[in-house]
C-alpha cells in the first residue's frame, strides 16, 4: 500500500465497541467508532448497511459519488463522467439510475 504523507491513520480508542457493530467490514465498523470517538462532521460510506448505523449514531454520512460532486463544485475535477466510468470498470457497482442522477446532478 502506497502511504501518503497527508493521511494519518488513527486506531480506535475502544476495541470492545467493535462487537457491537459484528455484521460490518471490519473498515465500516471502524470507521464509525472513530467517527464517534472524535466528534466527526463526516464519514464516507458507501455500503447501505454502514450507512443505517452512521444513520443510528447521528453521524453525518456521504459517499464516493458525493465527494466526486463536491469535487466538481469546488473546481477540483472538471467532469465526473470519466471518473464514474472509471469506478464502473474497477468493480464498482453503480446503478444506472445512478449513474445518470449523478451526471445531472453534476450539470453533465
Amino acid at each position: 500500500m502506497r502511504e501518503l504523507d497527508w493521511v494519518k491513520i488513527t486506531p480506535i480508542q475502544s476495541p470492545s465497541t467493535r462487537l457491537y457493530l459484528f455484521d460490518l467490514d471490519d473498515g465500516e465498523a471502524e470507521t464509525i467508532i472513530l467517527a464517534q470517538e472524535q466528534a466527526a462532521d463526516l464519514i464516507i460510506i458507501d455500503e447501505k448497511l454502514g450507512r443505517r448505523y452512521a444513520a443510528q449514531f447521528n453521524i453525518p454520512v456521504t459517499g464516493t459519488i458525493g465527494i466526486l460532486l463536491k469535487a466538481k463544485e469546488c473546481g477540483l475535477v472538471t467532469s465526473v463522467a470519466p471518473l464514474l466510468y472509471e469506478l464502473r470498470n474497477n468493480s464498482s457497482w453503480i446503478s444506472d439510475n445512478l449513474f445518470i442522477k449523478t451526471l445531472r446532478l453534476a450539470g453533465e
